[in-house]
């Protein structure tokens, strides 16, 4: 009898230590917890509601876009992917509850988001302590920096601002105003574009801060036009403010060239800025004036997906789990440090340009990735260089 209860705690010591090297992430099959059967879940966590819902959304159609396809072409080594998300309503305490759910209730291996930079600075650890790899919709390299399993995707917010410096002093401005968002993503825009511009012998004559959740900047464009720069940069905050910062900038009768940045290139500008739209040139990664055959397909895909024009926001996100996908297909394991290692040696082409990974550097590519576009009677246009 003793030894039949001793043999029932050797089995059942066996199994305990079985499941606990499963929990811990041993290495050696194609299997977790959110692998089974025929799919992959990755899990995805974004702001769905709240202020920033709006943002978040365009970011879940590119991905649902990405899943659409790559299953449509039979998966990724036979299984069907999966998006899991969690709704963060662009608050900081749920974005950490979150990502701790999805890591230990749905036991995901990789998340997808968030995409705003305050939220993504209190997840980032967590993917660390977790073990989980983390793609980030934000344009902060040093978030993802110096991480292991911490990698963005968008491009760095500095190299559009130098985007944008360079596009003015190309063409031979030497004046400039600067209106920035006020977040933490617009006043990282204000100080590199300040940056930059005394580099490029540009002089900043004014800066002046807008709250996105105002709809009245006609103040801050007046003053801006009030000094007659050369050109006005706008360093948005990615929603319906921007398009009307740009009608109230129009507004002012301002004559000089408006260099938006990528913000400036979302579908919503036309739509609530009107003929003001063909105002401004935006730096964006998509080339919407004159796309390569990829981002055609990507743009005509998602209109006649959604019936509306695809932002860089969707690209971005579309493009995170494209990636993912890769590292899926590369890795041993469906693992969180697995795909980790897998998607730093990528070199991913994309159509926002290669997303190539370092040791030392976990962001997106760089200044030259960016394009110049405009609009005309509010289709997308490349701008007149003339």
């Amino acid at each position: 009898m003793r030894a039949a209860k001793r043999g029932h705690a050797v089995i059942a010591a066996l199994a305990a230590l079985t499941l606990t090297a499963t929990a811990c992430g041993s290495s050696g099959s194609d299997t977790s917890d959110a692998s089974s059967g025929d799919t992959y879940t990755i899990g995805v966590l974004n702001s769905m509601t709240g202020a920033v819902g709006a943002v978040g959304q365009q970011e879940s159609r590119g991905m649902e876009l990405a899943v659409a396809e790559i299953n449509a072409a039979g998966g990724v080594k036979g299984r069907k992917l999966k998006l899991e998300t969690v709704d963060d309503q662009g608050s900081v305490n749920l974005t950490t509850a979150g990502f701790k759910k999805l890591a230990t209730d749905t036991k995901v291996p990789v998340v997808i988001g968030p995409g705003i930079t305050a939220n993504a600075m209190a997840s980032a650890p967590l993917a660390e302590q977790y073990g989980v790899t983390q793609v980030l919709l934000v344009a902060q390299p040093h978030i993802a920096n110096g991480k292991k399993n911490v990698f963005g995707v968008p491009l760095p917010g500095k190299a559009n601002s130098q985007a944008m410096v360079n596009y003015a002093k190309a063409r031979g401005f030497k004046s400039a105003a600067i209106i920035w968002g006020n977040t933490p993503y617009g006043q990282e825009g204000n100080k590199d574009i300040s940056s930059a511009a005394k580099a490029a012998g540009i002089d900043i004559v004014n800066s002046e801060g807008f709250d996105g959740g105002k709809f009245d900047f006609t103040a801050q464009a007046s003053k801006a036009a009030a000094r007659n720069p050369d050109a006005v940069f706008l360093y948005g905050g990615g929603g319906n403010s921007d398009a009307l910062l740009l009608k109230a900038m129009v507004a002012t009768g301002y004559k000089g060239q408006i260099i938006g940045d990528l913000a400036y290139s979302t579908p919503t500008i036309p739509k609530t800025a009107g003929d003001a739209a063909d105002r401004v040139v935006s730096l964006t990664p998509v080339n919407y004036g004159s796309p390569d055959p990829e981002t055609k397909k990507f743009l005509e895909a998602y209109e006649a997906k959604f019936n509306e024009g695809a932002s860089v926001l969707s690209a971005y996100a579309y493009v995170a789990v494209k990636m993912v996908a890769a590292g899926i297909e590369k890795a041993g394991a469906y693992k969180g440090e697995e795909l980790s290692k897998a998607i730093q040696a990528l070199n991913f082409e994309s159509i926002i340009g290669t997303l190539a990974y370092t040791d030392s550097y976990h962001g997106g590519p760089n200044a030259d990735a960016f394009k110049p576009v405009g609009f005309k009677n509010g289709e997308y246009a490349a701008p007149d260089e003339g």
